[in-house]
């Protein structure tokens, strides 16, 4: 896919990861009377994904309207988390776990009668886009861009990108040095091609530590040239309507910067831009899906020096939500629009999967707690329980709420 998928999906998963924040960042403090909990009180936080916010929840009856500590720690990495607990025994801090495994929540001081939980963190996906020229010089250095993508969260990949061919065969590399927004790295890869005519490459993404997933691009297919193209285009393999990419225009070996104007189908679609290090960059969100030309037209700052290349591409209809599909072992699957409902003082293991194969995420906010994958009910209302998946290359970040009506217990 893009940068353009990168940043539009970078764009619409912040807005998710911003709404659920804001979901949950009242946990607890909506959860009803302490009384519904165990009298020593508890800390509950949902299993997590790296780079992912998400809340922990501290019950300690015992600490109202004083500052409590809670510890965290996984391996021989440790930290700790300050909040205050409320008139309902109850407070909430928002935590960005930064490496998978299984954590260790405790709470400490005042609060070390509320227990301890663990949690276990995953890795994030990403995916990984190549961007290349669709033009490059035989027998000197042509740079390639790649762009990986952790398409939720706030942590930008990091490690290093490998070119290789098609068949797997390794041509360069280069490490994750650019950010492209708060979660997508960027890496310029040198690449001397040494023969010519049209060469299938693609890009590995190898991660700096076991937070994060590695990827491979989908497989461009540059033109291998002996001279020096004046100008040429360079794209992600796939695009996507309504989805924002980049498009380049690349300036060939020793030609002086200017500027370059972008077209489709012979209309217009940027103004004149600037080349900088003789690149020129342009975001573009493709209006319609179906087989489309892009072209370029460069004027160098110098008389003599012009060019024009165009591009064929394919543009694919929009990329639709990752679908999720909620399953607890004790229940029938859930609906949006069926009613689910819990006795206080229960719970259920919330099961979740999703097309992209990516791993489900859960968040609450009301009279009800997550601790690891089991959902709690505390006391009678309405919680609100969302689901929600990062997608990948092709599915943009899903999300569904369901709705559970918590009952007291039938009076004997």
């Amino acid at each position: 896919m893009s940068l353009l998928t990168s940043r539009s999906g970078r764009l619409r998963a912040s807005a998710a990861a911003a709404a659920i924040l804001a979901l949950t960042a009242s946990l607890g403090l909506a959860v009803g009377s302490p009384a519904s909990a165990a009298s020593n009180g508890f800390i509950a936080a949902p299993n997590g994904m790296v780079g992912v916010p998400e809340t922990i929840t501290i019950n300690a009856p015992s600490a109202k309207g004083q500052v409590v500590t809670i510890g965290l720690q996984i391996g021989g990495t440790a930290q700790t988390l300050q909040t205050t607990i409320g008139s309902n025994g109850f407070g909430s801090i928002v935590w960005t776990p930064a490496a998978a495994g299984t954590w260790a929540i405790n709470g400490l001081g005042s609060i070390v009668s509320s227990g301890s939980t663990t949690i276990t963190v995953v890795p994030m996906p990403t995916y990984t886009v190549l961007l290349a020229q669709n033009a490059v010089q035989q027998g000197a250095n042509n740079n390639i861009l790649a762009a990986v993508v952790a398409p939720i969260g706030n942590l930008s990949p990091t490690g290093t990108v490998t070119l290789q061919t098609s068949g797997g065969a390794a041509l360069s590399s280069g490490a994750v040095t650019g950010q492209y927004g708060a979660s997508t790295g960027t890496a310029t890869i040198p690449w001397n091609p040494s023969t010519g005519g049209p060469v299938a490459i693609q890009a590995t993404y190898t991660p700096a530590s076991g937070g994060q997933i590695g990827s491979t691009s989908s497989v461009s297919q540059p033109n291998s040239i002996a001279g020096v193209t004046p100008v040429s285009v360079r794209w992600p393999a796939n695009l996507y309507v309504g989805s924002t990419t980049v498009l380049q225009a690349v300036l060939g070996n020793g030609l002086p910067d200017g500027s370059a104007a972008f077209s489709m189908d012979g209309i217009g679609i940027s103004g004149s831009i600037p080349t900088s290090n003789g690149v020129a960059s342009f975001q573009w969100s493709p209006p319609v899906s179906g087989i489309h030309t892009i072209s370029v037209n460069y004027t160098g700052n110098q008389p003599g020096f012009s060019g024009s290349a165009s591009q064929v591409v394919n543009v694919q209809a929009a990329r639709a939500a990752d679908n999720i599909t909620v399953n607890p072992p004790t229940q029938p699957v859930w609906s949006i629009a069926q009613p689910i409902i819990m006795r206080t003082n229960t719970s259920v293991t919330l099961v979740g999967t999703s097309t992209s194969g990516t791993t489900v995420l859960f968040s609450e906010q009301g009279p009800c707690v997550i601790a690891g994958a089991t959902l709690r009910a505390l006391s009678a209302g309405q919680c609100q329980v969302t689901a929600f998946t990062p997608g990948n290359s092709a599915l943009t970040p899903g999300s569904e709420t369901y709705t559970i009506t918590v009952q007291n217990p039938p009076r004997r």
